[in-house]
């Protein structure tokens, strides 16, 4: 068995004790063999031998403590030496005192209160004026009865004895006690920490499992958001292709008829010529019949319009090309690392992509400042704008306007030495202030079912100042508008 280290200070305090026991011990045996020689009635070997094993362990108990208090061999030997010495010396009291003439009651008084009792004092008295008082309600009273008696050696023999104990107990510092409430204090301390480490543990796993809850519904959330996203962005693609596809799908209608009346206008002038060549008809008649021609079948219409058919047809394909060239950039997966950006180039993919949005309600200006490559995930950049300038065409299209008025949607980029700054205005109906703490909570929203998840401006928050180390402020002016900022660092 090992000793814990803090029973190992008490340890250490009880073999001090034990060595000033000790000398105690010897004296009081020379004293009462000198006084009343051999009144034990035993064979004096037997004491002294007996006495020289217990002083040994002793001795052995001391070092051990000094030098090894971790073992508890070093606490036995204390506790054996000591014991072993106290029975010695109250045997031989209890003989001096049967030799004097007491009788068995006193006799066996003597034994314990030399033997025990004041061992016990000794060792466990808290403090030292308890000791010294202990011992003086123990052996005075004793003492006045060897006087009266008529025994003046045994008054001297507990004399001695009394006089070396309040030596020892001014002496000793005492420190035995202050030891053990120490190690009491540690023990409670440490079964205080081991029920906190539990308690810490218990909670790091909830926090853990938290995290994980918070992250697995960050992703859901993120999720939920891009699909939404992708069901604005397939319906702005369908609005926005539809409408060229429309008119150059009139264009090629056209154009295929026209071709159909050409083909019946160059079958006659071919017919025409042959009947002149061969002489069938003169000249003054195939005049005739060029301006007839020209007449019934309008072919300064088929020229004008054909022209313009396929210059509609060529503009029809061109915004196709373009949106599905912006739907590519706008839609493209980056990489997951940061990587250079231009905004301007991005925040015109995205008007592309959600020009059905504002169309309907607002004119759009910008104003694009000369900016430097930002690092940053183009991609998620490109999300956090089309939430931002579709929820500006909603908050203009909740206002009422009269019928040819148009709100505005303006959007301006600068460099800042530290950072680049987007700002999207809107003229709609601005946001009370009771309201505006509010706007980045997830799912939070003022629209009504259906028309909003409130996750919008949560995920744009979390990339612009979460991914980016960026900012999101956003200014309001009921019936006025509102302006959201953006700044990314440079």
């Amino acid at each position: 068995m090992t000793v814990t280290r803090g029973d190992q200070l008490a340890v250490v305090e009880l073999g001090k004790r034990s060595m000033a026991g000790t000398f105690g011990h010897v004296l009081m045996l020379l004293t009462a063999q000198l006084l009343a020689p051999n009144a034990h009635a035993l064979p004096l070997a037997l004491v002294w031998g007996w006495f020289g094993v217990m002083l040994v362990a002793r001795l052995a108990g001391y070092h051990f403590a000094l030098h090894h208090p971790e073992r508890s061999v070093s606490l036995w030997l204390v506790a054996l030496g000591s014991i072993g010495c106290n029975l010695v010396w109250g045997m031989v009291t209890a003989g001096v005192a049967h030799k004097v003439g007491y009788g068995l009651p006193m006799v066996t008084y003597f034994a314990f209160l030399c033997g025990i009792a004041s061992a016990s004092v000794n060792a466990l008295a808290p403090k030292a004026w308890l000791q010294r008082s202990a011992f003086v309600l123990l052996l005075v009273p004793t003492m006045i009865l060897g006087l009266v008696d008529g025994m003046p050696a045994f008054t001297l023999l507990f004399g001695i004895f009394l006089v070396f104990s309040w030596f020892l107990g001014t002496a000793a510092t005492r420190d035995f006690w202050t030891t053990a409430r120490a190690n009491a204090q540690l023990r409670v301390y440490a079964a205080d920490q081991e029920r906190a480490a539990l308690a810490a543990a218990a909670m790091n796993a909830q926090l853990r499992d938290e995290t994980a809850h918070r992250l697995q519904m960050e992703v859901e959330l993120r999720q939920a958001q891009k699909l939404e996203a992708i069901g604005r962005l397939a319906a702005g693609i369908a609005h926005e292709i539809n409408t060229p596809v429309q008119f150059v799908t009139d264009s090629c209608t056209f154009i295929s008829e026209a071709t159909s009346d050409v083909d019946a206008i160059l079958a006659e002038y071919h017919a025409m010529l042959d009947d002149l060549a061969r002489g069938r008809i003169t000249g003054e008649q195939a005049l005739a019949r060029e301006a007839e021609l020209e007449s019934t079948r309008d072919i300064t219409f088929l020229r004008e319009n054909l022209r313009e058919s396929a210059a509609r047809s060529l503009d029809g394909l061109a915004r196709v090309t373009k949106i599905v060239r912006a739907t590519k950039e706008f839609a493209a997966q980056r990489a997951r690392a940061k990587a250079p950006a231009n905004l301007n180039s991005a925040i015109e993919t995205t008007l592309v992509i959600c020009r059905h949005e504002t169309d309907a309600v607002a004119d759009v200006e910008t104003e694009l400042g000369s900016l430097p490559a930002v690092m940053c995930h183009g991609d998620e950049l490109n999300q956090v704008f089309l939430n931002i300038i579709v929820n500006a065409a909603y908050a203009i299209g909740d206002v009422a306007r009269a019928p040819a008025t148009r709100g505005k949607i303006r959007i301006k980029t600068w460099a800042t030495n530290d950072a680049v700054k987007v700002a999207i205005s809107d003229t709609g109906g601005g946001i009370s202030p009771e309201v505006l703490d509010k706007i980045f909570d997830p799912f939070f929203t003022t629209k009504p079912v259906g028309k909003g998840s409130g996750q919008g401006l949560s995920i744009a928050r979390s990339i612009i100042v979460g991914k980016h180390g960026g900012t999101l402020d956003v200014a309001s002016d009921v019936g006025v508008g509102t302006t959201f900022t953006i700044g990314l660092p440079v």
